[in-house]
């Protein structure tokens, strides 16, 4: 069971629309190549966007989401997980970890264990054997639930807009990674950087995306197919449906699933592998 976390710290970059749209990009394509394809999406963010996006709901109580999984013993979270998941309205083969607005108190008593961090990865050893990929969205914050998260994925993808501050904070997210790496022991890496909400239009996004694609270190990581900046997604998250099953055809649709497909790539041939 592969997992893949989408986190950035800083909000409205897209980060929730790039998890849900991950999730789903997912079952279809491996569904259409007759590969495993059932996916569990895990929402960490106390808005529960893509709970709502994906479930038609985001007003689950705390016994009935992700923090009743947290707090639970480490004994019984495995049981508790698997009793929390539930069908999204988009696929059968998408199910989903609710988020609650309660998970910032949940986040807070985290405080009282040092070994908050492995909590979910434990809890998912329960599933291994009914999903084939885990989607894990986050807070837009280095928080506790963003640290658990991280550490419960064995892949990490930034969705970072193609404009200063936005880039400026990119280093920011690539130090918290490694800290993660050095301090839990896992087998996290970063597989790629996605650029999101991109308009060619504008100068300086262009500029900015031509300076990363030659860095040493980003250029590598950056996805082939920037996520262009297209009102299809908004009207999908008004018809409660993802950009695939809205307009298969737009612009964010087929970056979306270009994304999708080469992260696939990257995930069976890394990076650097002959």
């Amino acid at each position: 069971m592969r997992s893949i976390c989408l986190t950035n710290n800083k909000g409205g970059v897209g980060k929730t629309t790039t998890a849900v749209s991950l999730a789903h990009g997912l079952v279809i394509l491996l569904r259409h190549n007759q590969m495993p394809h059932r996916v569990l999406l895990i929402d960490t963010d106390s808005q529960a966007h893509a709970t709502l996006l994906t479930t038609g709901r985001r007003d689950w109580g705390r016994s009935e989401s992700l923090g009743e999984v947290l707090l639970s013993k480490p004994s019984n979270s495995g049981s508790v997980l698997q009793r929390l998941i539930v069908p999204s309205v988009w696929d059968e083969d998408l199910h989903v970890l609710p988020g609650s607005p309660t998970l910032d108190g949940v986040n807070t008593r985290l405080a009282e264990d040092h070994g908050f961090a492995v909590r979910l990865r434990h809890a998912l050893r329960s599933v291994a054997d009914q999903y084939d990929w885990v989607v894990i969205d986050t807070m837009p914050s280095f928080s506790r639930l963003t640290t658990l998260a991280m550490v419960a994925a064995t892949d990490i993808v930034i969705p970072v807009e193609m404009r200063f501050l936005e880039t400026v904070g990119l280093q920011a997210i690539v130090e918290k990674i490694s800290d993660v790496q050095e301090t839990w022991e896992t087998q996290l890496r970063l597989t790629g950087i996605l650029p999101v909400k991109y308009d060619q239009r504008i100068t300086l996004e262009r500029e900015n995306l031509e300076l990363y694609s030659a860095h040493s270190f980003y250029g590598p990581r950056l996805f082939r197919t920037p996520i262009p900046a297209n009102v299809a997604v908004s009207y999908a998250h008004d018809a409660g449906e993802s950009i695939f099953l809205y307009d298969d055809r737009s612009g964010a649709a087929r970056a979306y699933m270009a994304f999708v497909k080469e992260l696939l790539e990257r995930i069976y041939k890394p990076m650097g592998a002959n």
